[in-house]
């Protein structure tokens, strides 16, 4: 059976698990029921730690109280690097005078300089039972009818603490991607780029050990240096002395030791930090809210107007272009999004013009009269309407770049891009924008998304007679 200050937490703590077997007429001793225990105990510690992790579970707030000058943890959970429980359930006040009770400091410890607050699991005996003498001559002893899972609190030096500071580099799954900058082969070796099984297979190619510093860190505690009175050093005669005696931990009202912050004396500048070399255990609850903050009710486009006409290939006639002009350019997403997010800058429709001789191409954007959104059914929509005049002067008229555009290929591309990094939901969500394979509705699980999609004009039969909108843009 594994002892319960044995620093070694592997995952071969245990190198064999062993289960009583029973049967009629089987005796049990002392060992056999320690072994029953232990069997479950370490079997428990052994999914904690490898499955779960360690350190805060939740609660074990850390602050400075001035007034009473102590620490205050609050209750909270912890699990300790070799997988076992530890629970506070009430306020633990820790001070700093080695002649209280609750002081967390060691003989030769001073309270200046950079510290960490470590909580570690600790066992005690309770319920003491005086046993009889077994024998003649024999003298009767002391047992103890409970073990008591309980806790420690100890300051220990920065340096002796082990904190991860600065936090070690995770290596992340795009480990492999290089500089293009740099030189390299060309072409390259390979083209196949490892996956996330194959970088997770990595991962756990060595099983995490515990190490023999390592404890349950809670805070981070900084004393300023004193000046004169209070903590003297032990070597120099001085010590920790008797209060009334004037020396160590003076009364604050004769102007050493704790005094009053307002005085000018005592821990005044004390600092907690009780996060930076926090570590926690990501239980369920917690990486659910993690990935609901980011990623979870994002918003998505599920339908726009031009599907209708464009699709499947991509093609629409002119006619049917004018009219979804007119009636005005819809799209429909699942989530109530703020009205101002979706305006001139965020949703665009333009189309490629190529000019002759040169053949090159010409973004031009539509002009938009306006952007109205607003719910439909359980949908929000949003529809742009062009401006009226560049409808009368460009779709009307006779020389129209979008209606017969014939010169290097039959009708004109139209994009309509909405930026999804800056279109948001009412409750401040980006727009999960991104438009997979033709997929509705859009997303991959991530804000910010541009969603692109284009479709073809073709040119119409007749023109119309008009005025040019030429030199508009």
């Amino acid at each position: 059976m594994k002892r319960h200050d044995d620093p070694k937490c592997g995952v071969c703590a245990t190198p064999q698990f062993e289960r009583n077997n029973y049967f009629y007429g089987k005796q049990f001793t002392v060992r056999d029921l320690l072994q029953e225990q232990s069997y479950f105990n370490d079997k428990r510690y052994l999914i904690n730690r490898m499955v779960l992790g360690w350190g805060v579970v939740c609660g074990l707030e850390v602050s400075w109280d001035p007034r009473g000058e102590k620490l205050v943890v609050t209750p909270g959970m912890a699990l300790d690097c070799c997988g076992r429980e530890i629970v506070i359930c009430e306020d633990k006040r820790l001070s700093f005078d080695k002649n209280d009770e609750d002081c967390c400091l060691e003989d030769d410890q001073r309270p200046e300089g950079k510290f960490v607050l470590c909580l570690e699991y600790n066992e005690c005996h309770a319920e003491p039972i005086d046993l009889p003498p077994a024998g003649c001559d024999e003298k009767g002893k002391r047992e103890y009818n409970r073990i008591r899972e309980t806790y420690k609190l100890r300051l220990k030096p920065w340096d002796e603490a082990c904190p991860k500071q600065p936090p070690k580099e995770v290596e992340c799954p795009d480990y492999y991607k290089h500089d293009a900058l740099n030189d390299g082969p060309y072409p390259p070796q390979s083209c196949q780029s490892p996956n996330v099984h194959q970088f997770l297979c990595g991962k756990l190619k060595n099983c995490p050990e515990c190490e023999g510093c390592d404890c349950v860190i809670l805070a981070t505690i900084t004393f300023p240096p004193k000046q004169g009175g209070g903590y003297q050093d032990p070597k120099q005669g001085g010590g920790y002395q008797d209060p009334k005696q004037g020396g160590g931990y003076q009364d604050p009202k004769q102007g050493g030791g704790y005094q009053d912050p307002k005085q000018g004396g005592g821990y005044q500048d004390t600092i907690v930090d009780s996060c930076t070399n926090r570590k926690f255990v990501y239980n369920n609850t917690l990486l659910y809210d993690l990935i609901n903050c980011y990623h979870g009710d994002l918003p998505h486009i599920v339908d726009f107007s031009w599907r209708q006409y464009a699709y499947p290939g991509r093609e629409m006639s002119f006619d049917e272009f004018l009219k979804m002009i007119i009636e005005g350019v819809t799209v429909y997403f699942d989530r109530e999004m703020a009205e101002e997010s979706l305006n001139i800058h965020t949703f665009l429709i333009a189309y490629l013009y190529r000019e002759t001789g040169t053949g090159t191409y010409v973004r031009k954007q539509i002009p938009v009269e306006s952007i109205l959104s607003g719910k439909d059914r359980d949908c929000y929509k949003a529809t742009l309407y062009a401006r009226p005049d560049w409808i009368k002067d460009e779709l009307e008229t006779p020389n129209s770049e979008l209606r017969a555009d014939t010169r290097y290929e039959p009708g004109v591309d139209v994009e309509i891009i909405l930026r999804g990094s800056r279109i948001w939901s009412a409750d401040g969500k980006g727009l999960d924008g991104e438009y997979l394979a033709d997929k509705l509705p859009t997303g991959n699980g991530t804000q910010g998304g541009d969603f692109v999609d284009w479709f073809r004009v073709m040119p119409a039969e007749e023109k119309p007679k008009g005025k040019s909108y030429e030199g508009q843009f």
